[in-house]
């Protein structure tokens, strides 16, 4: 055995730098095809299953949706109805009785609805849906506010000028309403009448109901224009024309205190003119009337 201890090396052949040198090698498994087609395998992998978890999900969906529709438990039982006065029991199965036998979820609410509005006396109607079978209706009547007078009939008309029902000519005495004439009008139930004078003569009756101390089933008002309105009262014609009826009703009431102090018997009061009031006394004589407005003279 040789002994290598004291074998010299040339100084040639000695490295200047004591630290010790590293090399890393990157070692590569397969070839440069397998990297680019693994991220792409596994994107069509995500995309198959992606695929088949909605079809699972669809066809889950609609097995349930069929099982839902013939469910015995969601089948129609009956329909709550609220709020509901003038309407007769076949009027009411006429509007509700097509949810018969029907599935709960399958129900035409808006239809119903619209076969409610038909009729004249149905405002409003709310419907909604109890699970797990039952219909809720809420109806909102129309209140006949006065009884419209053609002529030729009468109708009961609610206080936005919709007609509500033609009266019979022996209709129920309940109906103790202001009458509202408008000779020659078309109406017809559940239209509305837009003309001036019956805005107008509305307008009027509200005036009298607020003041207070008329007996309104007693009082008549023609309403052929607005130029024209009158009220007919206790045998008397109060000529009111259109505008600013408050205070032509508190002047009315001022020449009526000033007409019983005297003991007189009209036959009609003139309230038109803006300051003045015409009275015409049953003996056809003529005085006038001034009323005092704050600082003016009539």
């Amino acid at each position: 055995m040789r002994d290598y201890k004291n074998v010299k090396v040339p100084r040639s052949y000695r490295s200047h730098s004591r630290s010790v040198s590293k090399k890393r090698i990157q070692v590569v498994r397969g070839g440069r095809g397998s990297d680019q087609s693994t991220p792409e395998l596994k994107r069509l992998a995500v995309q198959f299953f992606t695929a088949i978890i909605i079809a699972a999900g669809g066809w889950l969906g609609w097995e349930a949706y069929r099982e839902i529709m013939h469910a015995d438990v969601l089948q129609i039982a009956g329909v709550d109805v609220k709020g509901v006065k003038q309407l007769n029991e076949a009027d009411i199965r006429e509007i509700v009785g097509a949810f018969r036998g029907q599935n709960i979820f399958r129900a035409d609410l808006d239809a119903a609805i619209r076969r409610a509005q038909a009729y004249p006396w149905i405002k409003e109607a709310s419907i909604h849906r109890r699970l797990p079978n039952r219909i809720s209706m809420v109806f909102t009547e129309r209140v006949p506010a006065v009884i419209m007078d053609t002529g030729p009939a009468q109708f009961l008309m609610d206080d936005e000028g919709m007609i509500i029902e033609r009266l019979k000519k022996d209709h129920d005495p309940a109906w103790r309403l202001p009458v509202v004439t408008i000779k020659g009008c078309r109406a017809r139930p559940g239209e509305q009448v837009l003309t001036d004078g019956m805005a107008e003569a509305l307008n009027l009756i509200a005036e009298i109901s607020a003041r207070g101390g008329w007996n309104l089933a007693d009082v008549t008002i023609r309403a052929d224009s607005p130029e024209s309105l009158s009220i007919l009262y206790a045998e008397r014609e109060f000529k009111i024309g259109s505008g600013n009826h408050a205070e032509k009703l508190r002047r009315l009431s001022e020449v009526m205190a000033d007409v019983q102090q005297r003991g007189l018997e009209i036959a009609y009061v003139d309230l038109r003119p803006e300051r003045q009031a015409a009275v015409m006394v049953k003996d056809n004589r003529v005085q006038g009337y001034g009323t005092r407005v704050k600082g003016k003279k009539p």
